[in-house]
């Protein structure tokens, strides 16, 4: 697998609404639902945008559609980067940041607010703090959902930017090691990452202490692909046999 070299008729990005491709009106809930081909499918289609907003700056893809970001939880750059991409494709945001400040205070439910949110959006980022939230919210939305984040559950986007930007600078993932350092067991990116990476044939070490090791439930899927795992309490143990250092 590689990306693609930009070109200049892109064959990742027509104009207009693409309505035959896989994705399109889709949820994007967990990276479970990707495999090889999506992510060279969608890795394609970042660097034609990368190098589309290097020569213009913003486009019109999106021109006429609106995001809503509804974060139940800080954030400033998962929350940002949304919204920077939203409108350098030429669309708009609807940003709620602060749901205090929302109808939730009131007591409105999170279907409700989606339901509600989708009258005025074509599509909804959310962040929450309970796991599962996006995958709730999916179902009584319409319009499609992207998890930003869901409590300890999942960080999807987050996962294919890091998978990304691992192909960027080094041209694959296969046969690389990639290390895992810091809080693993409440960590949603290490979550997402390691199933990702798990799409190819890597070893996973893991270095935390004792009381944040990564969850089993995900060393179990992880292992299930037949994928070497290690645990380390000290950096130095596995450091000199790592490729890739993801510190969180």
């Amino acid at each position: 697998m590689h990306i693609p070299p930009a070109r200049r008729k892109s064959p990742y990005l027509p104009f207009g609404e693409n309505k035959e491709s896989a994705w399109y009106g889709q949820d994007i809930l967990s990276v479970k639902q990707f495999s090889v081909d999506d992510l060279n499918y969608i890795f394609g289609v970042a660097n034609e945008m990368r190098g589309m907003v290097k020569r213009i700056g913003t486009f019109d893809l999106l021109k006429g559609k609106i995001l809503a970001n509804l974060f139940y939880e800080p954030s400033t750059r998962t929350s940002s980067s949304f919204t920077s991409a939203m409108e350098r494709l030429g669309g708009s945001v609807i940003p709620i940041n602060e749901v205090k400040y929302s109808s939730v205070s009131k007591g409105e439910s999170l279907a409700d607010t989606v339901r509600t949110l989708e009258c005025y959006a074509d599509v909804i980022v959310l962040r929450h703090p309970e796991v599962g939230s996006a995958a709730l919210a999916a179902q009584y939305a319409r319009k499609p959902v992207i998890n930003a984040g869901d409590g300890i559950g999942e960080h999807p986007t987050q996962a294919l930017l890091d998978m990304f930007t691992i192909f960027a600078e080094l041209g694959n993932a296969d046969g690389l090691t990639v290390t895992m350092l810091g809080d693993l067991k409440y960590g949603r990116t290490v979550h997402s990452l390691a199933r990702l990476l798990s799409l190819f044939n890597v070893k996973l070490n893991y270095v935390s202490p004792d009381i944040l090791r990564m969850p089993q439930e995900v060393m179990d899927e992880v292992s299930e692909k037949g994928i070497p795992q290690a645990t380390f309490n000290r950096l130095e143990d596995a450091l000199p046999h790592t490729d890739v250092l993801y510190v969180t």
